[in-house]
């Protein structure tokens, strides 16, 4: 089984709830301030809990998500419309968005680069002419300088024992979760691919994409050697 449908239930969120609406709104507004004039609806692909969909439609626009969990989806309902769907086969018609963005990691997740790069094809079929597209991808070097090889966080209910390691251009984690109530150890795996910036923007311009910005933090600084974050924002030509 694709690790991505166990892995993000409730326990996702407890382990990820630094990631908040604060943090989305400074992403989205950077974001937008960046872009010129979308015309059409934005889909925020992967949208998670919807913290990114939500601060999407305060700005004023037509956004929608798509997510392949049904346990993140029933609280991203609260910030629009939402629809259960794998990203490899979504159910909207071509150049049907003026913006497609994919927050936090979204890209990477699949067994081999082909179909990471496979992925990247639908989701650019799904931008219109002259519509953006926003990628946000961890950025290998800071990856590799900051990796913590192991910790643990406790959350209600229990604790989290998190390994991380780098393999096969992959960075990868493994949690292994002990509840309280003495139930048997919980083993959870995650597995997210190090693009680099050459390659992907090698990969954008064969699709006939402009760049129009690089991010290198969550909150909108452009992107420096030793930035956290590679976030593309590209222009479909």
């Amino acid at each position: 089984m694709e690790w991505f449908r166990r892995w993000f239930g409730p326990l996702y969120e407890d382990l990820y709830g630094h990631r908040d609406s604060a943090e989305a709104h400074a992403q989205v507004v950077s974001l937008l301030s960046r872009l010129g004039r979308i015309e059409g609806p934005v889909l925020d692909a992967g949208c998670g809990s919807g913290r990114h969909l939500r601060e999407l439609r305060e700005q004023g626009l037509r956004a929608v998500g798509a997510d392949l969990s049904a346990h993140l989806l029933t609280g991203a309902r609260s910030g629009g419309p939402v629809v259960r769907a794998d990203l490899r086969q979504p159910p909207f018609k071509p150049g049907s968005f003026g913006l497609v963005a994919a927050f936090f990691s979204v890209f990477g997740y699949l067994d081999t680069p082909e179909q990471d790069l496979h992925l990247l094809d639908v989701l650019v079929d799904l931008v219109a002419p002259r519509g953006y597209l926003f990628l946000d991808l961890p950025d290998p070097d800071h990856v590799r300088a900051h990796l913590v090889a192991r910790d643990s966080r406790s959350f209600p209910g229990g604790t989290a024992l998190q390994e991380r390691w780098i393999e096969d251009g992959c960075v990868h984690k493994r949690i292994t979760v002990t509840r309280e109530a003495g139930a048997p150890p919980e083993l959870y795996l995650e597995r997210v691919r190090l693009w680099d910036r050459e390659s992907v923007e090698q990969e954008a311009s064969k699709r006939g994409l402009e760049p129009v910005a690089l991010l290198g933090t969550s909150d909108g600084h452009p992107w420096e050697p030793g930035s956290p974050r590679l976030g593309f924002a590209w222009r479909r030509c």
